[in-house]
């Protein structure tokens, strides 16, 4: 039977794997039950394939116990969980393979066969090998191949070789497009054209006006075969905008990002979770240097790095400590951003406020807590930001509004302080992301997200949430529809299962039959709840999975708690905080990073109302909370008429005490301040006297 060429262009992607047993009878079963037009029974044979979450080299041993006509069956079928089901098989049997060497010698050795005057068998057979053991690698040496101008029939061969190892061989080819050798540019646009894949567009679009015309003729062609339009600019910039949102095609991530330094194409490793966001990087500096003087692609690079540098930040305080080399460039990527400017970072903020991309919100707002001033703040865009529903972008920008400012002529001072106040009360924060295809989900995402220690959002496709999970990998619950219309929930429970940075992300599925779902996904997830979903439904279910978890649910909170903490103290200092001193009252019981920033605040902003959980503190098991509340206490009793009873006998008590020196002071100098009448004032003094006698001597 003769097949296609892109069947057969299938068949070579997956002939490298092969496997096993159980599950690969299994399959075999399912496409009798398929060829016998039994489709619901296959399907529930299929399902339990996946809800086995098979290895990638168990998924290779399936694809191997069919014949390929029969797996192509699956694929092309009018069924479309078969087809759903077949194709997550295929994309773990295509995953399964070796780890590429980048072996030079190796490498080199193949491509002078790849490349040479031997038969094609002799060529495909090392071409084979470059694919299969190699892959990208193969490329600086074929690049090499490619400027041979001595070798006319090796670079035929080399370009032939390039299309062969397809996708792989892309973005190193865009690299090299930037050589200053019009031969190299003139093959390597060559090769793309042959492989056709879309992420040369915006490359062969700045090449179309080169004056080099065999050059700009191949690149014309390949844009007209793509139908593609617009300035290279526009389209390296919607390719930046793509990649932070983190679309990389499927079977895009790499190990390594690609650079031309001194005309040689130098691989660098990096790690998956700022993979996205490097090509993004890329992409935005190939505009810049192409038109530096646009505030669209300056702001972008901007966006880039801010980005990767948020994603750094919040995995290593997730405990992320693959990411520990990464922490020094943490503060680079800030300072790259910094230097394009206060307009450039907070059009940064606009586009991650508008396009809901928290990474480069969040990176924006702690540039711009640095960037803006006295002078600039009134027109900040950090003000638009404290009204986001996303509770970590509002609880940002209040902090950053303080920063910026030291406390003194905020804009929306009120709004300022009303967020503090919600940040300093939390005490566990619980994020969680929602994937479903109907309106179902980001109505409930937006009333979970009205609840105390609630952050939500909702995706309406699984490829859209998945790529949301991997950019923020401290989310704590996935709650995914059992219905998607371009992914198996399998799936997405599989990768995040095998996400190390995931270990503790709980996995609730969405379902219109309860007790068939959790037959269906079993142990692989934590919980199920009923469709349609509501926000009160999600947020007890979600509650119920969570409790007990180890997640760092308090740690999370504890870290908003303390930059609020220290942020209302600023403002307490130079303004009115009104409106937080309740919250703020009700933390004097928890850690010291939160409650001696927090007493603090009261000192110098609180007023009566809160002397009876000042006192209370003065019980506090921790040192600093003591002497905090102590000296809090006596700012307040310098604003105060009067001293309450309570709050003397609790002085006295404190200075009567063996307590620490520090701390007896402390309440010294508080009962200085009080306004007592006479004769309460001489008790207190005759209680606090003491003789400075000499101890007795022996003899």
């Amino acid at each position: 039977m003769a097949r296609s060429f892109t069947q057969s262009l299938l068949a070579a992607a997956v002939a490298v794997v092969v496997g096993g047993s159980a599950l690969a009878q299994d399959l075999k079963e399912a496409v009798t039950l398929i060829r016998l037009g039994k489709s619901d029974e296959a399907k529930v044979m299929l399902r339990s394939i996946l809800t086995a979450d098979p290895s990638n080299a168990d998924a290779l041993k399936m694809y191997q116990s069919v014949t390929q006509d029969e797996y192509f069956m699956m694929l092309a079928g009018t069924d479309q969980e078969i087809r759903q089901i077949a194709q997550s098989i295929l994309e773990r049997a295509k995953s399964e393979r070796k780890e590429r060497s980048r072996d030079e010698a190796t490498i080199k050795e193949l491509v002078a066969a790849a490349t040479g005057t031997g038969d094609h068998g002799v060529r495909q057979a090392a071409i084979n090998k470059l694919i299969g053991m190699h892959g990208e690698f193969a490329v600086p040496a074929l690049v090499e191949k490619l400027a041979d101008s001595d070798d006319a029939e090796g670079q035929i061969q080399a370009i032939y070789t390039l299309s062969q190892l397809h996708s792989v061989a892309v973005l190193p080819l865009i690299e090299a497009l930037k050589s200053d050798k019009e031969l190299t540019v003139q093959n390597a646009a060559a090769a793309l054209h042959h492989i056709g894949d879309d992420r040369a567009i915006p490359a062969m679009a700045n090449l179309a006006n080169d004056p080099r015309v065999g050059v700009s003729t191949i690149a014309k062609t390949f844009l007209a075969k793509k139908g593609a339009k617009g300035s290279a600019v526009d389209l390296m910039l919607g390719q930046a905008k793509s990649y932070l949102k983190g679309d990389v095609p499927v079977g895009g991530f790499s190990d390594v990002v690609w650079r031309l330094v001194d005309g040689k194409l130098q691989a660098t490793d990096v790690n998956p979770l700022v993979y996205a966001a490097e090509l993004a990087k890329s992409c935005a500096a190939d505009a810049v240097a192409i038109a530096p003087q646009s505030a669209e692609a300056i702001t972008m690079l901007a966006q880039a790095n801010l980005a990767e540098a948020n994603l750094i930040q919040s995995s290593l305080a997730q405990g992320d400590e693959k990411l520990k080399a990464l922490e020094p460039m943490v503060a680079e990527l800030k300072i790259a951003a910094l230097a394009t400017g206060l307009k450039s970072l907070r059009t940064a903020l606009d586009a991650g406020l508008s396009q809901g991309n928290a990474p480069v919100a969040l990176g924006s707002i702690d540039a711009l807590g640095t960037a803006e001033s006295a002078d600039s703040i009134g027109s900040s865009s950090l003000v638009r930001a404290l009204e986001s529903t996303d509770k970590r972008v509002s609880y940002a920008a209040a902090q950053a509004l303080v920063r910026a400012t030291g406390g003194v002529n905020m804009p929306s001072p009120d709004r300022v302080v009303a967020v503090l106040a919600d940040a300093v009360a939390e005490e566990s924060i619980r994020t969680i992301q929602i994937i479903d295809p109907s309106q179902d989900g980001k109505a409930a995402a937006r009333a979970a997200s009205g609840w105390r220690g609630t952050i939500a959002d909702a995706s309406v496709s699984g490829v859209g949430g998945y790529k949301v999970i991997l950019n923020n990998p401290n989310i704590d619950v996935v709650v995914i529809n059992e219905i998607l219309p371009d992914a198996m929930p399998e799936d997405l429970i599989g990768n995040i299962h095998k996400d190390s940075r995931m270990a503790n992300t709980k996995v609730v599925i969405i379902a219109k039959d309860v007790e068939a779902a959790k037959a269906r996904f079993g142990d692989t997830v934590q919980g199920v709840v009923q469709a349609p979903l509501t926000g009160e439904a999600l947020v007890a279910e979600v509650g119920r999975v969570l409790d007990g978890s180890s997640n760092p649910l308090g740690a999370r909170a504890e870290a908003y708690a303390k930059g609020a903490s220290e942020a209302l103290r600023t403002v307490a200092a130079k303004g009115k905080i009104d409106g937080a001193l309740n919250n703020l009252a009700l933390q004097l019981n928890r850690g010291d990073d939160v409650a001696v920033p927090a007493a603090h605040a009261i000192g110098l902003g609180g007023s009566a109302a809160q002397f009876d959980a000042l006192v209370a503190a003065l019980a506090s098991p921790s040192a600093a909370v003591k002497v905090a509340a102590a000296e809090a206490i006596g700012l307040v009793l310098s604003r105060t008429d009067g001293c309450p009873a309570n709050v003397s006998e609790a002085l006295i008590g404190v200075l009567k005490g063996d307590g620490e020196v520090a701390l007896r002071t402390a309440a010294a100098v508080a009962l200085g301040k009080a306004k007592l009448d006479t004769a309460r004032a001489l008790e207190v003094q005759q209680s606090l006297r003491k003789v400075a006698g000499q101890p007795k001597t022996e003899g």
